[in-house]
């Protein structure tokens, strides 16, 4: 122990010693002075002296100040050294529950009209619900939500509101979350809170944490999600995240919205038109990663939908942006894998005529860039690997029914392929035969394509031309088959006959393509 460390030492025995000769003193000055030393050495920043103040017996002495309303100096001052207790580790919190302390602070929120008062008991339940979600629930156990409720009825320092916006927000964290029916009851508060503190930063930002732990996923989705809703929360969310600047304020809602776009497709179409997607830009464009990762979390939450909500983040240019940014090799790791999310998610639910618009804006290119990004995550992968198929599958029918090219050009590249399936192949068994169609698909779609080429050329046909004919200006320079493929093999049922110039265009046009398109079923 150094020479300072020794004066400390020795000061702060001389304040225990005075602390504990005079709290209990009948002179009400010197009580009044031992419980605010008491308060003052538990303030300071590092090592407040905690384990000392509870193994000397003082907490019980304190207590018994806090509930005796006679002198409200000393009672304030008590209210604020428990706090600085509280505030401590979790064996500290423990001890002011284990002593019921938090029930007497708990009490006191209905009977005081001092706001100063009011806000530090506030502070030290705060602490307490912070610490554990088992004296969260204590707390809850006791009825703070109702004192909470009526409190921000009749007081508005902003200071107290901030202190509640806070507290509420650790009354809906922790693991497990808080049973609903406790937290419903501020729904209410939660909403006024948002409307009329909207321009202080750190209320609406508690505020909106609050809402992001409630409705983070659990077995009470539903209802959490309804009443949101039916409060009127989800609309005023979004148009907070739209005009705030504050990343404090905008990352809780945004993170909010996307629990809910994770949930059921009515409370998804509910957002939609509520015009969620208008927020998106101000995510997906800004130089924070984290927000950008943020904006196509989201999007992969919405694209995991049907098809109709899959067309309104087509319609807005959300997907094609999707697949521009995923191919960008600046881009960390975490977005790359919510980019790809976003794409398989679009892919697995898309209409033919949505799968058509997602090869001809190059997802093939972007999928294969962000090919080690599903590989790192198993799940992923499985649905990449779906994605992969369900595409293989359209190439191959629409190839065969309209005896045109362009989506072959645009989307094979057998050198991916072929890692794609030497991959597949040094994995298990079961997973092998999982996904065996993608080779037998890949294979059956060249076969096809071999037998159109060769009848194009039969008719001097030149086979690059058609494909710039047909719109599309990543021409292949040569393509390369198997030197083994066996033409008897080949089914050739749609493309034996050639059919005129006139119709072979025709078919080729892209409104024409639709019609096809919607005709055509993948399960065949």
């Amino acid at each position: 122990m150094d020479v300072d460390d020794s004066l400390h030492q020795d000061t702060l025995d001389d304040k225990f010693y005075s602390i504990l000769k005079n709290i209990s003193s009948p002179n009400r000055q010197e009580r009044y002075e031992a419980v605010q030393c008491v308060r003052k050495i538990l303030s300071v920043e590092n090592n407040p002296p905690i384990d000392r103040v509870i193994s000397s017996g003082l907490v019980p002495i304190l207590h018994r100040y806090l509930v005796d309303e006679t002198d409200t100096s000393i009672q304030y001052e008590a209210s604020w050294a428990l706090t600085n207790v509280a505030s401590g580790s979790s064996e500290h919190t423990n001890y002011i529950v284990e002593n019921e302390i938090h029930k007497s602070i708990i009490d006191l929120l209905s009977t005081s009209n001092n706001i100063d008062f009011l806000e530090q008991n506030i502070w030290a339940l705060g602490n307490i619900i912070g610490d554990s979600s088992q004296n969260r629930d204590s707390i809850l156990n006791e009825g703070i939500v109702l004192h909470l409720v009526e409190i921000l009825k009749t007081h508005t320092k902003k200071s107290l509101v901030s202190n509640i916006s806070w507290t509420i927000s650790n009354l809906c964290r922790g693991t497990p979350r808080p049973a609903f029916r406790f937290i419903k009851p501020l729904l209410p508060s939660i909403k006024s809170l948002l409307l009329t503190w909207h321009k202080e930063a750190d209320i609406v930002s508690d505020t909106l944490w609050a809402l992001s732990f409630l409705t983070e996923s659990t077995s009470e989705e539903k209802e959490i999600f309804s009443n949101v809703i039916s409060m009127g929360l989800a609309e005023i969310i979004i148009e907070i995240i739209f005009k705030s600047d504050q990343n404090s304020c905008i990352i809780p809602g945004f993170r909010t919205i996307g629990n809910m776009l994770s949930g059921p497709d009515d409370v998804t179409e509910f957002l939609l038109q509520s015009n969620v997607l208008k927020v998106f830009p101000k995510f997906l464009s800004s130089p924070k990663a984290s927000l950008v990762k943020e904006g196509y979390w989201c999007l992969s939450n919405i694209t995991s939908g049907p098809s109709s909500q899959i067309q309104r983040v087509i319609d807005e240019g959300l997907v094609k942006r999707a697949i521009e940014t995923g191919k960008k090799p600046t881009i960390n790791m975490d977005t790359k894998r919510e980019i790809t999310w976003a794409i398989i998610n679009a892919i697995t639910g898309a209409s033919n005529p949505q799968l058509l618009y997602l090869i001809q804006n190059d997802c093939l290119d972007c999928l294969k860039k962000n090919y080690s990004t599903a590989q790192a995550q198993s799940n992923l992968f499985h649905y990449y690997l779906d994605g992969i198929t369900n595409i293989l599958k359209l190439v191959n029918k629409y190839t065969k029914e309209t005896n045109c090219l362009k989506l072959f050009n645009t989307f094979i590249d057998d050198e991916f392929f072929g890692t794609l399936i030497d991959d597949i192949n040094s994995c298990s068994p079961e997973f092998v035969e999982n996904y065996s169609s993608i080779n037998s698909a890949h294979c059956e779609l060249k076969k096809v394509v071999k037998h159109i080429i060769e009848i194009k050329n039969s008719k001097g046909e030149n086979v690059n031309e058609v494909f710039l004919k047909n719109g599309f200006e990543n021409i292949k320079k040569s393509i390369e088959f198997e030197s083994d493929l066996d033409e008897d093999e080949i089914d050739c049922e749609s493309v034996e006959e050639e059919e005129e110039e006139e119709e072979e265009e025709e078919a080729s046009d892209y409104e024409d393509d639709i019609a096809k398109l919607n005709e055509m079923d993948l399960n065949e």
